[in-house]
């Protein structure tokens, strides 16, 4: 689905909830393809981005969107033909809402204070609304399932990396580091969450930070990273191992077959609760359950993390064209952490691996 469809397909939405209009901050990228839009609104009208000042070059460089209005908190002088609201963000968008006659107004995520400042402003009905677009994003086009399959590849080179570097006397920032420059050189915008490197005691910690600790014989080693391809993200992990004990390489054993447990189950149709249990079920019999801290996995696209989710509890169903995580993780203090997490593209038989 491509920019202009994802916009057709949001109106189309407007009409069956019968709204005026739908202010969309959360996914104003989605809609317009650029970071420079503070807003996107979508009506029966000609859609509007909004945007800062300082962004209205690259809104008009990058966006499909054509009718673009730029603001600024006070006066300043003009450059010839530019044309700008004097104001805030939100006085500037209770003006052309107001421009729009629009009754019914449905939003992402305006925040309780700007929405109260939009409702003094121009007093009618708003309706938090994010799962209009959510619903959208869950399922990706041809073109977003190459820029993710991209992304998946710049973060197994990232991670070819680390394998190649993993040893006595290493540090984690070395290997944070290492990876994140393998995977930029390689054409990586960027990351959207930060490197994890994670040797001995912090390996049983699931969101460690990187430190100066330098690993040692006898400990396990988490690394989670994640490349970014024209917006779209990635996200990788493995465990390493510097000659594991036996209790290391049954965590290492068991972390891999609750793995191969969920993605086995991944497929078009399917559950995304069921895929969650069939990797705990792995880690339930092996006697881990209580390590198992976090989901099985999620989805993802321009966010790192998006629907569905592969929890306890998920009434999401997967389907053909859905792009997530599996990502079961045990963490055992004194012992270590173990976690393997790929992204895959949900077929209708079953699953693409995209990061393998």
């Amino acid at each position: 689905m491509d920019l202009l469809a994802r916009l057709r397909e949001l109106r189309a939405k407007l009409v069956a909830r019968e709204l005026d209009a739908f202010v969309a901050i959360q996914n104003a990228r989605y809609l317009s393809g650029t970071t420079a839009a503070s807003a996107v609104i979508v009506s029966m009208q000609e859609p509007t981005l909004l945007c800062k000042r300082l962004e209205f070059d690259r809104a008009k460089r990058e966006s499909v969107i054509k009718n673009i209005r730029a603001y600024f908190p006070r006066r300043v002088p003009l450059r010839r033909g530019e044309r700008m609201y004097f104001g805030e963000f939100w006085q500037l968008l209770a003006k052309h809402l107001r421009e729009l006659n629009a009754q019914k107004v449905g939003y992402d995520g305006l925040g309780w204070e700007m929405l109260q400042k939009l409702r003094n402003a121009y007093k009618v009905d708003y309706r938090e609304l994010p799962e209009l677009i959510a619903e959208m994003r869950k399922i990706k086009s041809k073109q977003e399932i190459s820029c993710l399959r991209r992304a998946a590849r710049l973060a197994a080179e990232g991670m070819a990396r680390v394998a190649e570097l993993i040893g006595e006397g290493r540090s984690e920032l070395e290997i944070a580091a290492e990876a994140e420059y393998t995977m930029r050189r390689k054409g990586s915008e960027g990351t959207l969450f930060s490197t994890i490197v994670a040797s001995g005691e912090n390996s049983w910690l699931p969101h460690a930070t990187v430190t100066r600790r330098r690993f040692r014989r006898g400990e396990l080693i988490v690394v989670d990273l994640g490349a970014i391809y024209r917006g779209y993200a990635s996200d990788m992990a493995r465990t390493f191992s510097l000659t594991p004990t036996r209790k290391q390489l049954k965590l290492l054993n068991v972390a891999k077959r609750a793995q191969e447990a969920a993605i086995k189950r991944v497929r078009d149709g399917a559950e995304a609760a069921s895929v969650d249990r069939a990797a705990r079920g792995v880690i339930r019999c092996a006697g881990y359950e209580k390590f198992c801290l976090h989901r099985t996995g999620h989805g993802m696209g321009l966010e790192i993390h998006e629907a569905p989710s592969l929890a306890p509890g998920s009434e999401d169903i997967l389907r053909e064209g859905m792009v997530l995580t599996v990502e079961p993780g045990i963490y055992v203090p004194k012992i270590g952490g173990a976690r393997f997490e790929d992204v895959v593209l949900v077929t209708e038989e079953s699953c693409e691996l995209l990061t393998g």
